[in-house]
């Protein structure tokens, strides 16, 4: 009898030839490298437990038929590094129950009565001129100015209750000193719907970060949710955890994130005026980081690091 992973193997063979993909527009379509599709096809290696997500959900139907699947499946925002630790997904996905528990329907578990999204993963990004423009009314919104810093901390959305992980009191002290622990670099929140029609949401904050990135963090999970973005899924597959993905939806909150706190015109002034990035940083709250990144992405990088340009007298 084959095994599981022979059965993986073969069902996205199967598919992919029936659907006359090779295997490097698979790749692209499901966001999983090349050589590891490659790899795989080939019997020389095994997909992670994201990947392997991945390729199941892709699978849909087929998967089942298959004889493959997932234990135990949730559906969340989820925002942690791409090496996070099965045990600390599972450690996220009870959490998450607990949450919904104490806060949603009490019939409800995590992801129980969602209609699954299966469009492909690595959707369209926005424009660059669409996100600006979606940061600037976010800011507008709030009556600020285009110097006015922003503490995202402060902020209050309609249907949204942010959770510091401390002031978690729903949560078991084992769940909290797991999470705050070992596994407190590994992740920075999650987004936990509370009812099937995902109005209502309860955001669990990692705070141990600092304060900077935990205000980078919130307004991510904040634009994932206000932009209706395609929930992550946590799965278990035998006796490991992990979740999928979608690269563009990441950019775009990411990305919304650093522009809400860290606007276009005052960037621009700023950069104008040599300003380094240790003083944008302070004057407007946030990490130099997150100030390299946004001077990048607006294109401001040669003039930040004063790079002159010339035609050659020859």
């Amino acid at each position: 009898m084959p095994t599981s992973e022979e059965k993986l193997v073969l069902a996205i063979r199967k598919k992919r030839e029936a659907e006359g993909l090779s295997i490097r527009a698979l790749s692209a379509a499901i966001g999983v490298s090349f050589s590891t599709l490659a790899r795989i096809e080939r019997g020389e290696g095994q997909p992670d437990n994201n990947s392997k997500i991945r390729l199941l959900q892709w699978l849909g139907a087929d998967a089942e038929e298959a004889g493959l699947g997932f234990d135990k499946v949730a559906f969340v925002h989820f925002r942690a590094g791409k090496n996070i630790q099965s045990s600390t997904v599972h450690t996220l996905l009870t959490a998450a129950e607990r949450l919904v528990q104490s806060m949603g329907r009490r019939s409800n578990s995590p992801g129980q009565e969602v209609t699954e999204d299966n469009s492909p993963t690595n959707s369209d990004s926005l424009s660059k001129e669409e996100l600006e423009r979606a940061a600037a009314k976010f800011r507008a919104d709030l009556g600020l100015s285009q110097n006015e810093p922003l503490d995202s901390l402060r902020v209050e959305v309609d249907g949204i209750r942010v959770i510091p992980l401390g002031k978690a009191d729903c949560l078991e002290a084992r769940t909290i000193s797991q999470l705050r622990g070992k596994a407190a670099g590994e992740w920075s929140a999650m987004s936990v719907p509370l009812d099937p029609d995902n109005e209502n949401w309860a955001v669990l904050l990692n705070d141990t970060h600092t304060v900077e990135r935990q205000r980078v963090t919130l307004l991510e999970e904040f634009w994932h949710i206000l932009l209706g973005h395609k929930l992550t899924k946590i799965a278990r597959i035998a006796d490991s955890y992990g979740r999928t993905y979608d690269k563009a939806e990441e950019h775009d909150a990411y990305y919304l994130a650093s522009a809400t706190l860290l606007p276009k015109a005052a960037i621009v002034a700023a950069v104008s005026k040599k300003r380094s990035s240790e003083q944008i940083a302070a004057a407007f709250g946030t990490s130099s980081e997150l100030v390299d990144y946004r001077i990048k992405r607006l294109g401001l990088w040669r003039e930040h690091v004063g790079k002159q340009i010339r035609l050659s007298s020859d």
